[in-house]
């Protein structure tokens, strides 16, 4: 009885589905609640030709942790995958919002982000918010007006050229500040915002209207805009690793 009692607790357990699912193909998807994840590889493009390299998106249902993993071993320093978390719209004509609650009035925002992760990876790269503003609700390419990255990690890839930045104190804690007010990209010019905190732990609260009302006040922000997404990914250009965030709330 105590054989079978095993072989029985053997087969049970091989027939429970995997805790975590894992898609590692060019823009795939994974739906996680009001998130989505993307393996996003936007400038894969410029890796090295006949080099093997690989990234995948996971989500563990058990535990709700989400995040990514990657092999670009022997590349150089150019930026080119963002493999990311989703809230919201992402101000493009391809995707739907993944909660009612974006897009939305920026003045009406009062979000937070709920944190936890970890990180551990070598090579070039960074962990940084990618939130969307636009002129309208419809939140498309055609609407985006400005992007706001909130840099919560960087190894080996320099923030931007000191002559260009200031510091400033957003919700306490002091920041350096880079403002390009006619950034031209594939999808047309808008201002570009990058904030690196001093001193960011791996686990927290980030209130977004603290950062709103900062941009507002210098001009970066229109107070008419609507914040379309808030999203939250890895800029890869080398070595391998993961970053896991093992909670993300927004909130």
């Amino acid at each position: 009885m105590k054989h079978l009692a095993l072989v029985l607790l053997f087969l049970s357990a091989a027939a429970m589905p995997a805790a975590e699912i894992m898609k590692s193909g060019d823009w795939d998807r994974l739906e996680n609640g009001e998130y989505l994840l993307e393996n996003n590889v936007w400038n894969v493009a410029a890796a090295r030709p006949g080099r093997a390299w690989s990234q995948s998106i996971f989500c563990d249902r058990a535990t709700g942790a989400m995040g990514w993993r990657w092999n670009f071993a022997g590349e150089d320093a150019t930026l080119k995958t963002f493999p990311e978390l989703i809230f919201g719209k992402k101000p493009f004509d391809n995707y739907v919002s993944t909660t009612p609650r974006l897009p939305a009035p920026l003045t009406a925002c009062r979000l937070v982000i709920d944190y936890d992760y970890v990180a551990n990876a070598t090579g070039v790269y960074d962990t940084s918010t990618d939130i969307g503003f636009t002129d309208s609700a419809a939140a498309g390419e055609r609407n985006i007006r400005a992007k706001l990255m909130i840099w919560f990690d960087h190894q080996h890839l320099p923030f931007f050229p000191d002559r260009r930045k200031i510091r400033a104190t957003i919700s306490g804690r002091a920041h350096e500040v880079f403002i390009d007010r006619d950034h031209a990209g594939a999808d047309g010019r808008w201002v570009f915002i990058a904030l690196l905190p001093e001193n960011l732990p791996r686990r927290g609260e980030l209130h977004l209207a603290d950062y709103l009302a900062y941009l507002v006040r210098v001009g970066a922000l229109e107070p008419e805009w609507f914040l379309a997404s808030v999203e939250i990914g890895s800029e890869i250009a080398s070595g391998s690793g993961e970053v896991t965030f093992r909670k993300f709330v927004v909130r």
